[in-house]
This record gives structure tokens, sequence and C-alpha cells, in this order.
């Protein structure tokens, strides 16, 4: 019992003495940032004016065609011709396989037999009762009987149209997964085919921009992998956000042409409207700090370091949240500088309006 005593009164001491310590090097460390650098740093600042600007958004995404469908086989069967190949230019309604029909022919050809004799059957029987000859439920044995060989010969020539698979959509054939002689089940992929008139980008928009995504605001896309830009327009935005995240589905579309392709990789550029009131400043005032975006303010001889939020972009310039009109942010000599640093400022002219 005491030794378990002992043990417990040690760790407790020990916990302490790291707490202390703690403290004691955080403190130390801060006093460091403190006086980091003793000397002065000559740095150059704007003074922050509002100003309209045109608020964009940047995000990216994959593009995907229009439409895109794995085709699938709506009959079994061997195939006997497969008339595409990747990258055909496919037409809608155009065969794309044909699989063994005969027997599917032949089974067609007696239902419609089937159905013709059905359809003779009840015209005389029909006959027979306005004559009064008959009674009425041999009369409603006639006409379903009739309805029942057309449900058989409906299904029979269906079955052997469907030996034959057909494009549903006008697009180029993307992949295919069949080849002459294979046995196919119902279901079965036959071939993929892509319609990429129109390409779609999906971008996923915070909660904080989400309200401000309107359908038909332009968008500039571009497509680094080819090195070009092109016109797009949001045509639709998301009412929900996507699970475990705070981000919202807005889709572009991009007319399509010859180099552009589903799966590219594309950042697009959300116009979201005149902002009469922003505060911008120079990309490079702004810097990476622990997760968060911070600038350099001057206050007196010193260097401020304060939090900001980025809310938009207009060219190499940026629009922020976090600090107001007439501060005085650094625009050089800021990645030289910490909390409390010394500094000899030299403002440019005119900054404020057009970052020189």
């Amino acid at each position: 019992m005491k030794k378990t005593r002992f043990i417990a009164l040690s760790a407790f001491v020990m916990a302490v003495l790291a707490l202390v310590a703690g403290k004691a090097l955080q403190a130390e460390n801060d006093a460091k940032q403190e006086k980091s650098y003793t000397g002065i740093v000559t740095v150059s600042g704007l003074v922050l004016k509002h100003e309209p600007f045109t608020r964009k958004i940047e995000e990216s995404g994959t593009l995907v065609g229009r439409r895109e469908s794995v085709i699938a086989a709506e009959t079994g069967g061997q195939v006997m011709q497969v008339l595409v190949d990747v990258g055909d230019v496919i037409r809608a309604g155009s065969p794309l396989v044909r699989l063994d029909d005969e027997l599917l022919e032949l089974e067609a050809a007696r239902a419609l037999v089937a159905f013709d004799k059905a359809k003779l059957d009840f015209e005389r029987v029909e006959k027979l009762y306005l004559q009064k000859s008959i009674s009425d439920s041999e009369l409603e044995g006639a006409r379903l009987g009739m309805k029942a060989a057309e449900v058989q010969y409906r299904m029979a020539k269906k079955t052997f149209e469907d030996a034959t698979i057909r494009a549903p959509f006008a697009g180029t054939l993307a992949a295919k997964f069949t080849e002459v002689g294979q046995m196919l089940d119902r279901g079965q992929p036959v071939v993929q085919l892509v319609d990429v008139s129109t390409l779609k980008l999906t971008l996923n928009i915070t909660e904080n921009d989400i309200s401000d995504v309107v359908i038909g605001a332009p968008v500039e896309v571009l497509v680094e992998s080819i090195g070009e830009s092109y016109a797009g327009a949001v045509t639709a935005v998301g009412s929900r956000a996507l699970n475990n995240s705070r981000t919202f589905p807005v889709e572009i579309e991009v007319p399509g042409n010859e180099r552009l392709r589903s799966g590219m990789f594309a950042r697009a550029t959300v116009t979201l409207g005149v902002d009469d009131k922003g505060l911008l400043l120079p990309r490079a005032a702004t810097l990476p700090d622990v997760g968060r975006i911070v600038v350099f303010l001057v206050n007196g001889d010193k260097a401020e370091k304060k939090s900001v939020k980025i809310i938009g972009s207009d060219g190499d310039r940026v629009a922020v949240n976090g600090i107001s009109e007439g501060d005085t942010v650094i625009v050089t000599g800021n990645q030289m500088l910490s909390q409390g640093s010394k500094i000899s400022l030299t403002l440019n002219s005119g900054a404020g309006h057009d970052g020189n």
C-alpha cells in the first residue's frame, strides 16, 4: 500500500515539474520571438482603401462528359459482330454489337403467327356474339386470348431486337468490353459511350461562398495539360452540403472540342459579381502561418501580425477580411518579419488602387 502511494506521489510531482518546465519554455520562446530580430527591417507598404472589385473564387476538379454510360446487354447470347472500335464517333441508335439472333428471330415469327390467329379467332367470336349466338364470357375469353398473344409477340419481338445492342445517345466510344465469340449474360457490360459535345466540371464550394454562386455565372476553365482556357458557365447549384463536409456541389458546363477529353484535370475561376467595398492587396502581402493566412500591419515603428481571410481575387490581388480601411499593410520585406519587428517603412504611392 505504501509503495503504491509513493509511486502515485512521484508521478504527480513529475507531472507538476513537467508543466512548470513547459510554461517556462513557452515563455522563453515567446520572448525569443518578440526579440528574434533586433535590427531594423526595411519594408514597403500601402494604405488600404475600399474599392470595387470583381469577386472570384478558384476551385479545381475533373472534366467528365455531359453523358457517360456503360452500355450493357439486355439479353444473353453469343457475340457475332462488334461493329465499333474505341475512338469511333457514334450516332444515336447506331448498332454497336450483334448477338446470335437466329433463334430469337424464329421465336418472334412464331409469336406473330399466334397473335394473328388470336385476332382472327376474336373477329369470328365477335361476329357470333353480335348474332347473339354466344355468351358474354365466351367473347371476353376470346378478347383476353388475343391480348395474351399480343403480349407474347411483343416480348419475343423486343428480345429479338435487343440482340442488336444500339447506342442510346450520340457520343464517342471510350471502351469496349467484349469480342466476337464471347457469351454474354443479360446485364453484362459491352461498351462505354461518352458524350463530349459538352463537358461538365463539378466544384465543391464552401458554405461561405455558395450563397453568392448563381446559375449562369461566367467561369474560366483552365485545362493545364493542354495549356488552354475555355469559357464556361454555372448550370447547377447544390442545395445540400456533401456528406461529412461543409461544401456544396456546383456544376459547370464547357463546350466540347477535339482537344478536350473526359477525365482531364481543370482549374475553374468562378465570377461571383462586383463588391463595391473591397480591401485589395497584392498576393505577396499574404503569408501562410500554421494553417492560417496572415499579413503584417504597420504599428508605429513595429510590425504587427494579423490573421486574415481571403474572400476573393482580382488578377494578382486578393480581397481579404480581418483588417480595416486605413490600415497600412506591409507588401515587401514581410518575409523577414516576426511579431514586433522594428521596421523602416516606405509607402507605395497609389498602391491602394493598383498594387504598384
